[in-house]
Parts: C-alpha cells; sequence; structure tokens
C-alpha cells in the first residue's frame, strides 16, 4: 500500500527545505496530480511560530483567484490534522498545504542553469 495522506496518494518527494517537505501528489478521487507541501514537527511546541506564518500565508493564498493572477500557483486546500497513512501502518499528524502543481520546475533551477535574466526577460517572468 503506498503512502497517503487523506484522499492523496503521495508519489515521491518534489523538494524538501527547513520547514516542510513537498510532495508529489495524486488525488484518488479525480486522478490529478497536485504538488503537497507537508509542515515538519508541526506536533512540537517550538514551532507554533511557523504554524502561525503558515496559516497566514495560507490565508493570503486563499484571496488570489487564477483568472486575475494567472502567474500564481492556486491553493486547492489545506488541513491542519490531516493523517499521513505509510505503507508499513505507522500513522502520524500533518499540517499540509494542496497546491496547484508547477510543470515548469523550480525557477531557482532555472536561473542557476541560464544564467542571470536580461531586463526583458525579467520582466516576463515577474510581472
Amino acid at each position: 500500500m503506498p503512502t497517503k495522506l487523506g484522499k492523496y496518494t503521495l508519489v515521491r518527494t518534489l523538494g524538501s527545505g527547513a520547514y516542510s517537505k513537498v510532495k508529489l501528489a495524486q488525488d484518488s478521487e479525480t486522478g490529478l496530480f497536485y504538488a503537497i507541501k507537508i509542515m515538519k514537527g508541526v506536533e512540537e511546541d517550538r514551532n507554533r511560530k511557523m504554524i502561525e506564518n503558515v496559516i497566514s500565508e495560507v490565508q493570503t493564498m486563499s484571496q488570489f483567484k487564477k483568472e486575475e493572477h494567472p502567474y500564481i500557483v492556486n491553493l486547492i486546500e489545506y488541513d491542519k490534522e490531516g493523517i499521513v497513512e505509510k505503507a508499513n501502518g505507522d500513522k502520524r499528524q500533518a499540517f499540509y498545504i494542496v497546491l496547484e502543481l508547477a510543470q515548469g520546475g523550480e525557477l531557482f533551477d532555472f536561473v542557476a542553469s541560464t544564467g542571470a535574466f536580461s531586463e526583458p526577460v525579467a520582466r516576463y517572468y515577474f510581472r
């Protein structure tokens, strides 16, 4: 049995940082793929400030609509009390954010491989 998080099957890790890990996930109801940002260590009291920051981020993201801002990644849903079920039967609580999957990869990787943007190119990406 693959690792599950609610109705999502976690396929593979896309990236990770100090406070979260981003997984490629498939919605078992629709078959669509999403990026799920899973917060690390949310059960620990020392991370309460991080949780407050993420909730603030979610509230801000929920105010934007793709049709008004075509270059943003849409927030699909979030849950502060999700359950990750691993293949071995282990379960743990997870705070996660489901985001539209950006197929083009990370902007950092693009800049690292192509070098600095010219002004017209930068204007195209950051307008």
